[in-house]
């Protein structure tokens, strides 16, 4: 099957002649004015929505040759969901409503990326790549990942709240690895963003924790400290990655042993 790429200029827009092309590539000649009223419908529809992605999948006729969407798939950027509130209300009255991850709303509307895992290990982390590697590494030392919580570049108090609420509401999850990259964000402020949500949170989870980056050996020995000073939130700090995810797997191990 041939894959036919028409880019369209934004400042431009749809033209006739863009949609023509369409129109010829998929053979709907019979249908031409029906079939570029709805692609100029289509591309007003994704520019208004903030759209990613608008799929039509399939495009039919009846017999009177009048030209149907059938199915469709829409993505919204959901960093313009601010925009599309009503949009936001209707999904949540909605039959898909139902087979969304309540977790996953929680993160959304904390303005967290959650993504939902079936293992024993949960991950907190800032940035897709630093997710990868860590899912990696915990595989490769016997463990199994049991969902992350990507908390982004400048993550507060809040949010590590309910980054910690998700991840130990979890019923299989056994340790939680916390595993960040101090850049803009300092490691000793999100030494103290952990310390205060895991006050705030009946954390009963064992927390191993990973800081590299800006101010990473004072973050560490803030943990560290408060870890001696309380016995409520068991905390055990990481020098790297490697050691983080052995001593992960290991807790996780003793734990289920419990």
């Amino acid at each position: 099957m041939q894959t036919i790429v028409l880019p369209i200029d934004v400042n431009t827009g749809l033209t006739d002649d863009i949609a023509n092309k369409v129109v010829d590539n998929l053979q709907l000649q019979t249908v031409r004015q029906q079939a570029i009223e709805q692609l100029r419908n289509l591309y007003k529809m994704f520019i208004t929505l903030d759209a990613t992605q608008v799929e039509i999948n399939p495009w039919a006729t009846d017999p009177k040759n009048k030209l149907f969407c059938i199915d469709a798939k829409i993505n919204v950027d959901d960093n313009a969901k601010f925009r599309q509130k009503e949009l936001v209300e209707l999904r949540k009255t909605s039959v898909a409503s139902e087979q969304v991850d309540p977790h996953e709303e929680l993160a959304l509307a904390a303005g967290l990326n959650y993504v939902a895992l079936d293992g024993n290990i949960g991950c907190m982390v800032n940035g897709a790549g630093l997710a990868m590697a860590t899912m990696d590494i915990i595989k490769l030392y016997g463990g199994d990942p049991a969902n992350f919580l990507d908390v982004g570049g400048g993550a507060n108090v809040e949010q590590v709240k309910t980054a910690f609420e998700i991840l130990n509401s979890h019923p299989k999850v056994e340790t939680i690895l916390i595993n960040i990259f101090g850049g803009i964000m300092k490691c000793n402020i999100i030494a103290e963003g952990i310390i205060k949500a895991a006050q705030l949170v009946d954390l009963k989870t064992p927390l191993v924790v990973r800081l590299t980056g800006t101010n990473s050996q004072q973050g560490a020995k803030m943990l560290d400290e408060f870890a001696k000073s309380q016995t409520k939130v068991q905390i055990t700090t990481a020098t790297d990655l490697d050691d983080a995810a052995q001593k992960s797997v290991k807790i996780a191990k003793v734990s289920r042993k419990q």
